[in-house]
Parts: C-alpha cells; structure tokens; sequence
C-alpha cells in the first residue's frame, strides 16, 4: 500500500459573495431579510483567491460589459477586490439588488477559556 505523502496547503483566504438591496428600497418591509452572505471558494493565497474572484464577477450577468474586459489593462477587471454592481457607472440605479464579491483572509478563531466562578 502507498503512502502520499504529500501535505494540502492550508486555505488561509477565501472568496466571499453578498448581495443586499438597493439602498432606494430601504424602509421598506423585510428589507433586511434580503441580505445574504455566501462562501464561493477557500484558497491557498491570495493571488488565487484574487484570480477566483475575478473570474466569478467575469462570468455574472451584473458585471458583464463594463466589468469584465480582460484586455483593459486600466479597466476595472484588473482593479483588486472588491467587485461591486454599485461601482457600475450606467445601471446601478437599474438594480434592485447589488453584489459584492470580495476576497478576505481566514483567521484562526482563538478559543477562549471559560472561568467559572
């Protein structure tokens, strides 16, 4: 029987998509239920997170046309994280709904110990 041998990086950064309502629909009724937080990806580094996140926003409808032109070395493509449909300068008022797609790095939960008096 082989052993591997070979040892997983650890994911020290992931992808993270969030979507909430228009600000123009604040007050209204449940519109703090609409915000929504979702894990897309966990990844070695940040350069791959980085490369993740692009591709994510370059295949979504809501970047697609001003977001996601590869060859504009100067566009917003090639800008970091994070993406946002609110930075569209055409339809953000369009959208009832933004997205974000940002990169952000995992942290150790430090456990804490309980004292008990």
């Amino acid at each position: 029987m082989a052993h591997n041998n070979s040892i997983k990086p650890a994911m020290k950064w992931r992808v993270v998509m969030s979507n909430y309502p228009h600000e123009r629909l604040e007050g209204r009724p449940g519109y703090w239920e609409y915000f929504e937080r979702k894990i897309l990806g966990q990844y070695a580094t940040e350069e791959d997170a980085i490369e993740a996140a692009k591709e994510k926003m370059a295949q979504m409808g809501q970047f697609q046309g001003w977001a996601d032109d590869v060859d504009d070395e100067d566009g917003y493509y090639h800008g970091g994280p994070p993406y946002s449909t609110a930075d569209d300068p055409d339809g953000a008022m369009c959208e009832d709904e933004h997205t974000i797609i940002d990169v952000e790095e995992i942290k150790e939960e430090k456990k804490s110990a309980s004292k008990k008096e």
